[in-house]
């Protein structure tokens, strides 16, 4: 049966991917299967992707409260917008939860010009330098034209010291196009993005490491999400006691941290 995706382009249903989204959240087969099928007896021609989430979260949640708030990882990111600020440093926390060495924000010189590079990431082996490309509208892709720009950056970078051994690397919240994937990998650009790679994108590494953005919770007041940036609570597991502590002090109730803390339990156990 087709069905329109994010773009507007008619594909056919996968009940193999509504599946596969299902487990992400650490749902167990059995639920994986049982909320799958109802998601099939529910597909009609011409439904919209985001019809279909809306029907596996609302069943999931039936089923699994914690895995329903996980299905929602998608949306929660595009929530940190509207700007891309609030995105680069949920990524660098991201990076150093990791193990990456990372700075935002720095000025490096080329041979012609000098540039704005969103984050600097460094380990014993390489550096590279990063560009988030944050998106919150539907159907967005990043394309061809963003890498070109981005391995331009480099180029002129390297050519002012050509001893200088870096690489390039571009991070998004949506998906890359074919075209872009194709020249990402005949330049040796590093791009993470959803579902890329393929079984290692950002959705994987949010999932495996617990490391979920605080617009995920349900109770979370969008209002307050400038004062947890500065506050550096963009990841559930960043709401420590310490935090609320200092929170509180900020005039916000103790009683709708708590909350928050209630719905981090959720998804972190």
């Amino acid at each position: 049966m087709n069905i329109i995706n994010s773009l507007g382009e008619i594909e056919k249903f996968s009940s193999e991917k509504v599946y596969r989204s299902i487990l992400r959240t650490g749902a167990s087969k059995e639920i994986a299967k049982k909320v799958t099928s109802i998601v099939v007896k529910k597909i009609r021609p011409n439904i919209s992707t985001f019809e279909i989430y809306r029907i596996a979260k609302k069943y999931l949640a039936k089923e699994k409260e914690a895995s329903s708030l996980k299905f929602d990882l998608k949306y929660a990111i595009k929530r940190l917008g509207p700007e891309g600020f609030i995105f680069e440093k949920f990524i660098k926390e991201i990076l150093q939860r990791l193990g990456y060495e990372v700075t935002n924000n720095r000025i490096i010189q080329g041979k012609c010009i000098s540039y704005e590079i969103d984050f600097l990431i460094k380990t014993k082996e390489s550096k590279h330098l990063g560009e988030c490309k944050y998106r919150n509208g539907t159907g967005d892709r990043i394309d061809v034209n963003v890498l070109l720009k981005s391995f331009a950056v480099l180029d002129d970078i390297k050519s002012n010291n050509i001893n200088c051994n870096i690489k390039t690397m571009v991070v998004t919240n949506e998906k890359f196009t074919e075209k872009a994937i194709r020249y990402a990998k005949c330049k040796n650009i590093k791009i993470l993005g959803w579902n890329y790679p393929e079984k290692e994108g950002l959705e994987t590494i949010i999932s495996a490491n617990n490391l979920y953005p605080i617009t995920i919770l349900p109770s979370f007041n969008k209002n307050y999400l400038q004062l947890f940036a500065e506050q550096n609570v963009l990841l559930v597991s960043n709401l420590t006691e310490e935090k609320i502590k200092t929170l509180e002090k900020l005039k916000i109730s103790r009683r709708y941290l708590n909350k928050l803390k209630e719905e981090i339990g959720l998804i972190i156990n």
